[in-house]
């Protein structure tokens, strides 16, 4: 070989080992896993004696979980918060005979956890910046509170009187320290009130079943002293998760077998479905187009997932065994909780 002839073979190597390159990273490019599913861990709560059911987030990210038991032979409620940074702490409750908690909802840095006592109204306030739950004086003459919403500081409640049978409404635009006088709603006389939502301090909406599970879903815009009835699709058995803000709405319906996540820009007049691929039993929302939902797998294992627009993204769960029963969002970070178990997860995951 002459000399001219092996320089020029040199001198082509590295323009081979630039083409094989390229080549080989084009090649990988084409070729690369898809990206792993978003994961979550769950945490045992402190308590196992005593089911945690209702759970709140603070716009400042601080999450509440409380649960209550009237056969515990320990403590019969139990609570517990975690840091914006998911770590969960023990919460001293206040003291109360019998308490049975059935709804949250927060506002700010507060959340209101509302049930009730013997014969009586409970109205809790957790507040955030001090990490503390003081009993609040909910409206005269009730005997338990089936439902609560917040949005910045209008609150809503129904409570149902002492007659034992007719739902009352009460608001508060101070974040539920004070409350207006209660207003009944006899056409509601019997039923059991199954979600609320105010998207502004005169318009409410409230879905109700009938002893016999009929679903029906009214709205008032002026402050309750007239209510109308809203048609739903004739599929939907029920709504939960209600959430409004101003006209948009976001909920959880029923439809036989199987779960949907609604929304409506029209305050309820007119929806759209998504069929969700589990059972969902709650939902919470960051913003209109991004929400989670929690429930359970056909197996009874805990699902959770991640929905943005019409994109249903499953979190894959560790240490969850049980269904999820309540979830609820703040800016930044979001919380779900079972009979036994605490999770807290950042909203983008």
């Amino acid at each position: 070989m002459t000399v001219s002839r092996a320089f020029t073979r040199m001198r082509s190597a590295p323009r081979l080992f630039v083409v094989f390159g390229v080549g080989a990273l084009i090649l990988a490019s084409c070729t690369a896993a898809p990206t792993s599913a978003p994961r979550a861990l769950g945490t045992p709560a402190f308590s196992i004696s005593v089911p945690l059911t209702n759970v709140g987030c603070t716009r400042n990210d601080v999450c509440v979980a409380v649960g209550t038991s009237s056969v515990s032979v320990g403590p019969n409620a139990v609570g517990e918060y975690a840091s914006p940074g998911g770590r969960w702490f023990h919460l001293t409750l206040p003291p109360s005979p019998s308490p049975v908690v059935d709804a949250a909802a927060c506002s700010g840095t507060t959340c209101l956890f509302g049930g009730s006592g013997p014969r009586s109204d409970l109205l809790w306030l957790f507040n955030a910046n001090g990490d503390t739950v003081d009993a609040l004086t909910a409206p005269p003459g009730g005997i338990g509170i089936e439902s609560l919403a917040c949005h910045d500081l209008i609150c809503a409640l129904v409570d149902t009187g002492v007659a034992g049978d007719v739902p009352r409404l009460s608001v508060s635009s101070d974040g539920g320290r004070t409350w207006g006088a209660p207003t009944a709603l006899p056409w509601a006389k019997g039923e059991a009130v199954t979600t609320l939502s105010c998207g502004t301090l005169l318009a409410c909406a409230i879905g109700t079943l009938s002893a016999t599970h009929q679903f029906s879903l009214r709205v008032t815009e002026d402050g309750g002293t007239t209510w109308s009835t809203r048609p739903t699709p004739s599929a939907w058995t029920s709504l939960r998760s209600l959430s409004c803000a101003a006209r948009r709405c976001v909920a959880l319906a029923s439809e036989g077998e199987t779960s949907a996540l609604v929304r409506s820009r029209t305050f309820t007049r007119t929806w759209s479905s998504l069929t969700l691929p589990a059972q969902a039993n709650t939902l919470a929302c960051t913003t209109f187009s991004t929400c989670f939902v929690a429930g359970q797998r056909s197996n009874g294992a805990g699902w959770l997932a991640r929905v943005h627009d019409r994109a249903v993204t499953t979190v894959q769960l560790r240490y969850v065994p049980t269904p999820l029963l309540g979830a609820a969002c703040g800016t930044k970070v979001c919380a779900a909780v079972g009979v036994t178990t605490v999770l807290s997860i950042p909203s983008t995951l």
